[in-house]
């Protein structure tokens, strides 16, 4: 995740947060002692996420649609960069849509 988010001092059984995917989260445990999370979501059931948000099941760890997201007063407060696509196609900056 960008930033550090310490969700195991957050997180109390019965709150409600959402996942990347914009879905619900009811947290029914906070496990301190194996550092996991875990709770409800409609239509995947019981889920686990570590102390950072990420879903515990993630293959490598990685980034996903169903890891914690920090409740809205705790995101960072900024300008999202917009352009339009025939602007970025036409850009000098080589491909836009590369992720190298």
């Amino acid at each position: 995740m960008a930033e550090s988010f310490d969700f195991l001092a957050h997180c109390r059984p019965g709150m409600v947060l959402q996942i990347r995917d914009r879905r619900a989260v009811r947290i029914t445990a906070v496990a301190r002692e194996t550092g996991l999370i875990k709770g409800e979501v409609p239509m995947l059931g019981a889920c686990a996420w570590r102390a950072d948000g990420r879903f515990h099941q993630a293959p490598a760890g990685a980034a996903g649609p169903w890891d914690l997201m920090p409740p809205e007063d705790a995101r960072p407060v900024g300008e999202q960069q917009r352009q339009s696509l025939a602007d970025a196609l036409q850009s000098s900056d080589g491909n836009p849509g590369c992720c190298d």
